[in-house]
């Protein structure tokens, strides 16, 4: 979404990676995309594109490598969130050696906690805050069968933060008033946390949701337009149970984008796409039953479902438009002597 949006003001990007991943498979043929985290290589990259700038998200103990090779020009620090709010300080602090000695900039959403932690560790940096992008006009609603049961789905990895204990909870509650809910959990085992995965498998006997969940795993991310806009037709919504959100939470843009509501905790980087009672529901952390209530009232109140969903699309729309981010980003590299 970046490189597209960038090539729109005339930015050509090239994207490096220093493993491969589930996601690789995600990328267009007309970006180029680098795996490698050999000196060599990447001094053979720089040289070949002889970049204007580098930006580089949160591995920032890389930032050395590429001052290593011979890059001379600015390099920016992207910082797209590193758990909660007291991990991702200490990790900030840990980083100053590597920021102090080799970021010529910061770059961030405003995601409060990040904002917060970066002005008061690197005052003396320059600091540009603006929110990512989000192609609506690719990733939006799409008709697809109606599914014949509600369904309330989740996504993330299975870890402790993004908190899929309480997304089982909030299922057996639901199934209360709701017999024929089914619930759809979206993750990837490959970044699961070791005994995350059997943790599950023995919450959900115990919680008798065996025959209620499908899992999908590592679904590309072009088929989930699919799944969500399902998930709203239905008369369903997705369900965020997360501790802490770095940036602005994908999950909820993506979701609002293709007309599926929102139910979700206040993890800090979810508010850029979701304003209570707005573009979605909140609930306090750990309330199932307050939780199970805003579920209940979107399964319910028409009225009120139908707002939320008209003003959710509408808010990523407008919020997070590619022609918006091309702009900022454009401004703050002629604001660092960069471009025209």
């Amino acid at each position: 979404m970046r490189v597209k949006a960038l090539r729109s003001v005339g930015i050509e990007s090239c994207l490096l990676y220093f493993r491969r991943g589930s996601g690789s498979a995600n990328y267009t043929t007309d970006t180029p995309v680098f795996y490698t985290t050999q000196p060599e290589e990447i001094h053979y990259i720089l040289n070949f594109y002889s970049f204007d700038a580098i930006i580089v998200t949160t591995f920032y103990n890389q930032l050395e490598l590429f001052r290593h090779v011979g890059y001379t020009k600015p390099i920016i620090f992207e910082h797209q969130g590193f758990g909660p709010r007291e991990q991702a300080h200490q990790t900030l602090v840990n980083a100053m050696p590597y920021l102090n000695a080799h970021a010529n900039a910061l770059l961030y959403p405003q995601t409060p906690h990040i904002v917060a932690s970066l002005s008061t560790l690197y005052p003396h940096k320059l600091h540009f805050s603006f929110s990512n992008p989000f192609d609506i006009d690719l990733f939006g609603y799409r008709s697809n069968p109606q599914v014949p049961v509600p369904i309330m789905a989740w996504i993330g990895r299975l870890d402790d933060n993004k908190n899929w204990r309480d997304f089982l909870r909030l299922g057996s509650v639901v199934a209360t008033f709701i017999p024929n809910v089914a619930l759809w959990m979206f993750s990837d085992p490959t970044l699961a946390e070791p005994g995350e995965p059997e943790q599950l498998q023995a919450m959900t006997i115990e919680l008798g949701l065996l025959q209620r969940i499908t899992h999908y795993h590592s679904i590309p991310h072009a088929q989930m337009a699919d799944f969500l806009s399902q998930v709203g037709d239905s008369g369903g919504l997705l369900c965020m149970t997360s501790k802490t959100e770095g940036a602005t939470a994908y999950a909820a843009m993506e979701a609002l984008s293709c007309r599926c509501p929102v139910v979700t905790t206040d993890s800090d980087g979810v508010r850029g796409a979701i304003i209570d009672e707005v573009t979605g529901l909140y609930y306090p952390h750990g309330d199932i039953g307050a939780g199970a209530a805003q579920i209940k009232r979107l399964f319910t109140d028409t009225n009120l479902r139908k707002k939320l969903i008209r003003n959710g699309e509408n808010h990523i729309r407008n919020e997070f438009s590619m022609d918006k981010y091309a702009k900022h980003f454009a401004a703050m590299l002629r604001y660092m002597g960069i471009g025209s």
